[in-house]
Parts: C-alpha cells; sequence; structure tokens
C-alpha cells in the first residue's frame, strides 16, 4: 500500500513537471508581449480636489491584444486599424476611457463617411518610458497585429524626463535593461518552481481575467500629485540650466527613428503627432499646480532640487525640433499639436497631461491628420 502511495505520488510529480515544462514551451514558442493584461478591467476613483479638470470616475479596459480600447474586430483588416504609442501624455492613465485622446480619435474617426470603413484605435501607450524601450516593445507587438493601417506616435517628454530623473549626464549609458519590467505579459519568465513563477500559475491567471473579468478597483487616484506639488513648490533648489543636453537629443534622434522604421515596417502609415505642453508664463498661483521635472524621481523619495519651468519650456522645444526633423526625413506624417490646443489648465491638468477637454481636441487633429492620409492613399 505505502509503495502504491509512493509511486502515485511521484507520478503525480512526473505528471506535474512535464505539463509545467510543456506550458513554458508553448509560452516561449507563442511569444506574445502585451503591455496591459488582456481583458483585464481596472476602475479608479480620481482625487477630484486635486485635479478638478477630471470626472470623479475612471475606467481602464484592455482588449484580447492588449490595447486599452474597445474589442477589436473579428476581422479587423476590414475596418481601418489604428495604434497608439508613447510615454504618460498617450497613455491618459487619469482620464475615463472614453474621455482619452485615443478614444477620440477613434470616435472622430468614425464621423469621417469619406473613410468608407468600421475604425478601431488601440493605446498601447505606458507612462515614463522612452523611446529606445517603446521601439523594443513594438518590435515584439507590431508584427503580430493583423492588418495594421496607421501608427500614431506621441514620444518626447519621457526622454527628457529620464534625463532629468538620471541627473542629466553628460553620456547617455545605455546598457542591456529587462524590458519584462515594462510589459504585463510575457513569455521571458523567468519561470521557477514557486507558485507564482509556474508557466501554469501565468496560463491559469490569464484564463482567469478573460473568462471572468474581474475588476480591480483603486481609490483617490491622482491624491499624490498634490504631495509633489507641494515638494516643489517649497524648493530651496532651482536649476535654472543643465549640462548640454546634446547627449539627450542625440538618443532620442537615434531611437525615435529606429522607432518610426520598426513601425513602417507593419503599418501604412506612421503619424508623429508632436507632444504638446503647457506652454505660457506662469502666475504665482498656476506655478503651484506644477508637480513634475524633479532632479531624481518623485516615485523613489523626496528630491532636493528642481528644474525651472522655463528651461523645461526650452528643453521642450528642442526636442519637439528634433520629433520635426526626423520624421520629416524619414517620410512620416506629423502634427504640430500646439497649434490645435490652448495652452491653459481648463485643456492641461499639469505640465504634459490633458485634461478631457484637451484629450478631445488631440483626437480631432490627429483624425484630420489621418483621414487627409487615407483620402491621398498608399504613399
Amino acid at each position: 500500500m505505502i509503495d502504491l502511495l509512493v509511486y502515485s505520488a511521484l507520478g503525480a510529480a512526473a505528471a506535474f513537471a512535464l505539463a509545467e515544462l510543456g506550458a513554458r514551451a508553448w509560452i516561449r514558442k507563442r511569444d506574445r508581449w502585451y503591455i496591459h493584461q488582456p481583458f483585464s478591467r481596472r476602475h479608479f476613483t480620481i482625487a477630484t480636489d486635486v485635479v478638478p479638470q477630471l470626472p470623479g470616475e475612471a475606467t481602464f479596459e484592455a482588449n484580447a491584444d492588449g490595447e486599452r480600447g474597445d474589442p477589436v474586430p473579428e476581422h479587423p483588416e476590414s475596418v481601418l486599424r489604428v495604434l497608439v504609442a508613447g510615454g504618460s501624455a498617450a497613455e491618459c492613465f487619469l482620464l475615463d476611457q472614453k474621455d482619452t485622446w485615443s478614444a477620440a480619435l477613434q470616435d472622430e474617426l468614425r464621423r469621417r463617411p469619406q473613410l468608407g470603413q468600421g475604425v478601431h484605435v488601440g493605446n498601447v501607450a505606458r507612462s515614463l518610458i522612452t523611446c529606445r524601450k517603446i521601439n523594443a516593445i513594438l518590435a515584439r507587438v507590431v508584427p503580430r497585429l493583423r492588418s495594421l493601417d496607421v501608427v500614431v506616435l506621441m514620444v518626447g517628454a519621457s526622454d527628457l524626463v529620464d534625463w532629468f530623473e538620471a541627473k542629466t549626464p553628460p553620456v547617455i549609458e545605455e546598457g542591456p535593461f529587462q524590458l519584462a519590467d515594462y510589459v504585463a505579459e510575457h513569455p521571458e519568465g523567468p519561470f521557477g518552481w514557486k507558485p507564482k513563477t509556474l508557466a501554469l500559475y501565468q496560463i491559469a491567471r490569464g484564463l482567469n481575467v478573460r473568462l471572468r473579468r474581474p475588476v480591480q478597483v483603486k481609490k483617490n487616484v491622482g491624491a499624490t500629485i498634490a504631495k509633489h506639488r507641494a515638494a516643489r513648490a517649497a524648493t530651496k533648489n532651482l536649476l535654472m540650466e543643465t549640462p548640454d543636453p546634446a547627449p539627450m537629443l542625440n538618443a532620442f534622434e537615434t531611437h525615435l527613428r529606429a522607432l518610426i522604421e520598426t513601425c513602417q515596417k507593419s503599418a501604412k502609415h506612421v503619424v508623429v503627432a508632436q507632444q504638446p505642453w503647457l506652454d505660457r508664463d506662469f502666475t504665482p498661483d498656476e506655478a503651484k499646480r506644477l508637480w513634475n521635472f524633479g532632479q531624481g524621481s518623485p516615485y523613489r523619495g523626496a528630491l532636493d532640487a528642481y528644474y525651472d519651468i522655463d528651461l523645461v519650456r526650452s528643453l521642450m522645444e528642442r526636442v519637439d525640433e528634433v520629433a520635426v526633423k526626423v520624421a520629416d526625413e524619414m517620410g512620416a506624417a506629423r502634427v504640430d499639436l500646439r497649434r490645435f490646443v490652448p495652452s491653459d489648465f481648463d485643456h492641461f491638468y499639469d505640465f504634459l497631461h490633458h485634461s478631457p477637454k484637451g484629450a478631445k481636441l488631440v483626437g480631432a487633429a490627429i483624425a484630420d491628420k489621418i483621414a487627409s492620409l487615407q483620402e491621398a492613399g498608399p504613399g
């Protein structure tokens, strides 16, 4: 009897090990990378006392392709398929899904009968991710998307912020990085034999999200902005200059070229949406509503220095000049969004991020550009 139990236990362990190894092989062969967990749903209550421009509730839902957006049509080749990528200004994390500029873009395009087809816009943008990392992700995501017509890129600010947070190094160190840290699901593990490192656990988790569609709830989202505003306003160390930004700008140019090239291999058109910012002279009260651009990351501890906002404005101009140059040289379309979005706190809730009112204008301006590209035809 004991021998039977031992043999049964060994058999069960061997079967489990074989199932786990088979699951790992399947995940690696499938080679799927997703920015957001497919079919995931999140619901936020927003700290409207901190960001009164935003509604009090926000949803964040991913489709089967891990995009923030509506379900992908069964036959995507029958619709105009658009993919949005970039940093936090494209992600629109605090905005309700229907208020993001990618949703506004979809709504605007659907109002254009001259396009003669349906429209789907998916969003794979993510906060604080540089061009180099966006390119590495899209190189894995874009080729598997069926019938991709347009990729819209809103990039640049994250590269500048990353340079600030690294304390403006004179040399941009570009060593290896863990791409898995920037996506919700990927095939690289690392797998182990503890429960949450199992490939079988990853598969089961994905099935649970797909079948049950649980909702992750977060309350008082955005409240930390108040703390960051207070820290910036109280700083006694306001940095009025930086070292030569050429290394950062050169790195941005190199990786933007690579990113556009990656997208051009799979999409018919690439649109560079020149990232707008709150470009104005601030009153003392308005300046207290700013919180970005510290020397270091505010999420990793208290900062003792911040960059002067006029300095930031001048550097954003330099970043924008690079984006224009690269887009024009590589044959990508572009939209100067500062022509369409007023620089005020009705259309922005901080220096870089749009309110629903601003997002609507962004979506409309990009829709005009895409509609003109579609009407002009290939090339």
